[in-house]
């Protein structure tokens, strides 16, 4: 039951509060459209950078066509956004991913 509500949505509260430290956003590329939600752990992506602040790149490969998109974003000591850029795609919302994946669960 665990493996479908994981791989067709729904989150408990229990899923919630383990993913306390995660970072969640929503990248649309531009090769086909596609919105992916990327995860970043707070504990195991962010590396620190000379002024002691965080930072990661990625890059994203959706699971339609395979593009790609690079992230780099940048965190203060206390993990507010201080920076973001993006190339190959753009930032959405997660309702605007909610609704692309409502889409895909249709017959």
């Amino acid at each position: 039951m665990n493996l479908l509500k994981r791989l067709f949505g729904g989150t408990s509260k229990q899923e919630v509060a383990q993913d306390s430290d995660a970072l969640i956003y929503y990248v649309k590329g531009h090769k086909c459209g596609a919105i992916t939600r990327v995860r970043i752990d707070r504990r195991n992506d962010l590396s620190r950078d000379d002024d002691d602040n965080f930072f990661v790149r990625k890059v994203v490969v959706d699971s339609k066509c395979y593009g790609q998109v690079e992230l780099e974003l940048r965190f203060d000591p206390h993990y507010k956004e201080i920076s973001r850029e993006i190339k190959g795609g753009v930032f959405v919302t997660r309702e605007e991913w909610e609704a692309q994946m409502a889409q895909t669960r249709q017959p």
